[in-house]
């Protein structure tokens, strides 16, 4: 009996299919990153980057850089793979860019394909390029490194360093769609010296880009969203009457910070968002150092609030400016005040809600020496 179960379940391995959408290494090139830009007459102008592997352990590998122009994302792809040998495939690709002209346009329309490939890579980190996003690829390599692979390694660096916020095709898949909630993409430059720099962010309302942080308005940002995993660096000007000197300033490590927020409806109808909460640092730089007298260091725990609390202020004047709703303040309101946000045009009163930030600053740490 157990040897004609042994032979049926052979045979059953035998007769099982092979998985449908195999797709074999030997036959595909694989693309590590794309760039999307606008081009004439409304068309798109797609740009990829493919990795070659030459034979042999001693030789490098390298790059291929192309681009076409068509209507739509998936033509241009079939437009590349009809002028390259071998299949073309997504899975790989690790740096997703957008030029400047298609973010303010909309990004979803280039998005969709990805959205619907089983094979695309939903992992691929997304970046908005201040200016043309192939001039990114056409560097082809930065030092020792693959454009694409570099692309990918200063986002990832930003990351962890607290800069910029983690994004990928996956992670802003709801959010182009959902009203309510807006998100934030990091920002490119291409420099002088031909290397890619990150900048900042650029803000999102829907599926377009209407405005941009700066590096340290990132770093606030993600401070309000408590996404800060283990520390973020910020320089501060507390002292305004010191000019442009280096004495006007602090540097800090922010500690993990973590902050409260509280979303209230006045009886006007209005609505109120306070972020309160106390930020732990340490202190990277201080030139003016005097740091040892315990009243000197509680002055500048005031100062350091007051001035961290005024640039959070105006960063948040400048994302409503945006019209970027990236604190999920109408998702909170839509989800816990549901007959409130009924009666909402969140187009038009999103402008309206008014912030709050009241942040406390403490030092824990004042160097080695000091």
């Amino acid at each position: 009996m157990k040897q004609i179960m042994l032979f049926l379940a052979g045979v059953s391995l035998l007769l099982l299919p092979g998985c449908w959408d195999q797709s074999s290494l030997r036959d595909a090139r694989l693309i590590y990153g794309m760039a999307f830009d606008q081009a004439p007459q409304g068309k798109v102008k797609t740009t990829i980057v493919i990795r070659n592997m030459p034979a042999g352990d001693r030789k490098n590998p390298s790059n291929e850089v192309h681009s076409v122009i068509g209507n739509t994302a998936r033509q241009t792809r079939d437009l590349l793979d009809s002028n390259i040998s071998e299949k073309l495939e997504t899975y790989k690709v690790r740096a997703l860019l957008f030029g400047k002209e298609v973010a303010k346009k909309g990004i979803y329309p280039h998005l969709d394909v990805f959205y619907r490939d089983p094979r695309a890579s939903l992992n691929s980190r997304i970046a908005v390029v201040d200016g043309e996003a192939s001039q990114v690829f056409y560097l082809r390599r930065v030092g020792d490194t693959l454009i694409a692979e570099h692309v990918d390694e200063v986002l990832e660096s930003e990351e962890d360093a607290g800069v910029l916020p983690e994004t990928n095709v996956q992670s802003i898949c709801s959010l182009l769609l959902e009203p309510g909630q807006d998100f934030l993409i990091p920002l490119l430059r291409k420099t002088e010296s031909e290397e890619v720099a990150a900048v900042g962010t650029a803000l999102f309302h829907g599926q377009k880009w209407t405005g941009e942080f700066n590096r340290k308005e990132s770093v606030l940002y993600l401070m309000l969203t408590n996404e800060i995993e283990k520390k973020a660096q910020l320089t501060i000007k507390i002292h305004p009457q010191h000019g442009e000197n280096p004495t006007s300033y602090i540097t800090i490590d922010m500690l993990k910070p973590r902050l409260k927020r509280e979303v209230k409806i006045s009886s006007s109808g209005g609505v109120d968002v306070i972020f309160s909460g106390t930020v732990y640092a340490k202190v990277v730089e201080f030139p003016e150092n005097n740091l040892t007298d315990s009243d000197r260091l509680e002055q500048i725990n005031h100062e350091l609030s007051r001035a961290l609390t005024l640039e959070v202020k105006n960063m948040l004047d400048k994302m409503q400016q945006a019209n970027c709703d990236a604190l999920s303040i109408g998702r909170h309101l839509a989800a816990f005040h549901p007959e409130f946000w009924k009666k909402q045009d969140w187009e038009k009163d999103y402008a309206k809600v008014r912030f709050h930030p009241q942040i406390k600053v403490k030092i824990l740490e004042t160097g080695i020496i000091f």
